[in-house]
């Protein structure tokens, strides 16, 4: 029983040692850019990713919960925007426009509550008669072994999503 009992917490030691030493090996960062080129000018796109009421037109994250209740608030347009979100799918969360650069840039501060913040950027860069629209979002995953190793999920779930919220802003700026 003894024997037994000595492989039993050896077991458990080295399964609480991979769990939280590996974590910390694990990256303290997740950093996601996609990009895509879309057939409009810079000034047909960045009204449907510099104003959140159009962002969420169509945001990928509106077709996971149709039910999601948004709420703006702050300015109507430029730095100040914020737009809140409750889900029984994604949770509770905001979208505060933090920099803007008209025809160029957006960068928002988001909050996920418990499960974190980001910031995430749109650049617009002319590209052969259309323009290249970069999304890129970067998260803290501090301290926290466990959170690390989520990171790689997080990653592969945000590019997916990403990639797909710039096929529906190409549908929407090229049928302008």
């Amino acid at each position: 029983m003894k024997k037994l009992l000595k492989w039993l917490l050896i077991a458990v030691g080295v399964v609480v040692l991979v769990v939280f030493g590996g974590g910390m090996l694990m990256p303290s960062q997740v950093s996601v850019s996609r990009d895509l080129v879309i057939n409009a000018s810079p000034e047909k796109i960045f009204p449907h990713v510099g104003n959140l009421k159009a962002f969420n037109v169509w945001s990928p994250w509106a077709d996971l919960d149709p039910k999601m209740k948004v709420k703006f608030s702050g300015t109507d347009d430029g730095v100040g925007q914020v737009m809140e979100w409750d889900s029984k799918e994604m949770g509770k969360g905001s979208m505060k426009v933090v920099e803007s650069a008209e025809n160029e840039k957006l960068v928002t501060a988001l909050d996920f509550g418990q499960m974190g913040t980001a910031s995430a950027q749109f650049d617009l860069t002319p590209d052969a008669g259309g323009t290249k629209v970069t999304w890129s979002m970067v998260s803290e995953l501090g301290n926290n072994p466990i959170a690390r190793w989520f990171g790689p999920m997080i990653k592969s779930d945000v590019a997916e999503t990403y990639d797909k919220g710039l096929a529906k802003l190409r549908v929407v700026a090229e049928g302008e």
